[in-house]
């Protein structure tokens, strides 16, 4: 196994948020007992080893969530950090750490900045947007702390990216939410659409219609290509970019198949995504090798298959090579034959792949003559 991307999340569906996009608040019914820290010593002992020996590359990246800034979890990541540090056999050990950041203080910033975390957090909007789905269990608003611990990771220099949920209301203000973040300091965004699927079919209210991430997505590259390329990072564009250049997917949506494991271990038990967290999806329990499990479990070889794009409406799309059927997890929508393998956004991904041609084919002819991508804003009234 050369490179096994892993998630460690400690706590699931207890938070100090109530977010209404979450989607972990509805796992708490099938993981009932996990309510607040739900890695024991043993457990993290075994999973940072077997993480470490699982990677043939010299980088190993630990991917830490639901991660409550508390005292007591800030003596678990020292316990994490001499850990890992015994069982590194020479390798560079990296440490990401996803939070709300509502409980950040001056200590934990120096832990980060001392053991070189970096750090993402969920930030959806301004105050107008920001109010409208996530707050503290108490209903306060999350908008003032989270710009709070936002200046608290500049002042001690820790690097940090944001997570932005993207639903049916804040879809609607794409420029209100992206000036926004700018003006955070985020120079990483990652745009997360919400799709929540109902047992009797059709989704929620709050997820995205199939063409608002089309939408969304092109509005902010146009103004994005024009003033911040080479200055803000967005995976999406950024793979839009390695697929006009047929370099590989670093993001598994957009992978041609599901080599790249993405495995959160959640109250000792393994799961292939966060997005597949259900007991089905279960690859194997406590003390389990965590290698043998990604390679032979049943729900990990399904989940892979699941990938290929085989569906006609998949095999005549134009931009089936930067797409290549999205995520599994998005696949609800019924095809032609009348099985739902068809990916929800996909008219928005028809949409956003087909509005960058242009401008991919530009960057593109740059960079095969040596030049910087980000040289094309140049050329750009």
């Amino acid at each position: 196994m050369k490179s096994c991307h892993m998630m460690a999340k400690i706590s699931t569906s207890s938070c100090n948020v109530h977010g209404t996009d979450c989607f972990y608040l509805n796992k708490e019914q099938f993981l009932p007992e996990c309510k607040a820290y739900c890695m024991d010593d043993t457990m993290l002992q075994l999973f940072i080893r077997q993480k470490i020996e699982a990677q043939e590359s010299h980088d190993v990246i630990f991917t830490w969530q639901g991660v409550e800034l508390t005292p007591d979890r800030l003596n678990f990541f020292k316990r994490v950090i001499a850990l890992q540090q015994q069982f590194a056999q020479g390798k560079n050990i990296f440490n990401t750490l996803l939070t709300n950041g509502i409980l950040l203080d001056d200590d934990w910033c120096e832990f980060f900045r001392k053991n070189q975390f970096l750090i993402g957090i969920s930030v959806d909007g301004d105050v107008s947007l920001y109010n409208n789905f996530r707050k503290t269990i108490s209903g306060k608003s999350m908008n003032h702390p989270v710009e709070k611990a936002v200046r608290l990771l500049q002042k001690h220099d820790v690097e940090f990216h944001t997570l932005t949920v993207i639903s049916a209301r804040s879809s609607q203000q794409p420029l209100q939410i992206y000036h926004y973040l700018k003006s955070l300091g985020s120079n990483h965004m990652q745009f997360i659409p919400l799709l929540e699927p109902l047992a009797q079919g059709g989704v929620n209210a709050r997820s995205l219609a199939p063409a608002a991430l089309g939408t969304f997505l092109k509005t902010i590259f146009y103004t994005w290509i024009r003033l911040d390329i080479g200055t803000i990072k967005i995976p999406i564009f950024e793979h839009a970019f390695a697929a006009w250049c047929g370099l590989p997917a670093s993001n598994c949506a957009f992978a041609s198949f599901a080599g790249s494991v993405f495995s959160p271990k959640i109250n000792d038990d393994l799961y292939q995504c966060d997005r597949f967290v259900n007991p089905q999806s279960s690859l194997s329990n406590k003390y389990q090798s965590i290698t043998t499990t990604l390679h032979e479990s049943v729900s990990n070889q399904m989940i892979m298959q699941s990938k290929l794009p085989l569906v006609a409406e998949c095999a005549s799309c134009k931009v089936k090579f930067a797409c290549h059927g999205g995520c599994p997890k998005d696949r609800i929508v019924l095809s032609r034959r009348g099985v739902p393998e068809l990916n929800y956004f996909c008219e928005s991904y028809q949409a956003f792949f087909t509005y960058v041609e242009p401008y991919m084919l530009m960057m593109r002819a740059l960079w095969e003559q040596n030049y910087a991508p980000s040289d094309i804003r140049q050329y750009l009234a």
